[in-house]
């Protein structure tokens, strides 16, 4: 099972974003249900991220909830 972090983390939200898929996949195991997502707060040097991990067919894809979101993401509406 692949591990992907999407977009340009810094250093510490890798961090994060490493730990998030590690306890992920933990949960899940390999090659858990398709398209289910999940959000995990994980704290690294004092500072709480927030990292959204996506299961895909042969992936865990992290994504670190530092930007603004669009509005089709969070109604679920396509794009």
């Amino acid at each position: 099972m692949r591990h992907i972090i999407r977009g340009e983390p810094t250093p510490a939200e890798k961090l994060a974003a490493e730990a998030a898929l590690n306890q992920h996949q933990q949960k899940y195991g390999d090659y858990g249900r398709r398209k289910n997502s999940e959000t995990y707060r994980v704290n690294v040097a004092s500072n709480t991220y927030f990292i959204e991990v996506m299961n895909r067919k042969a992936s865990y894809v992290a994504t670190v909830m530092n930007h603004h979101r669009s509005l089709s993401k969070l109604c679920g509406v396509p794009a």
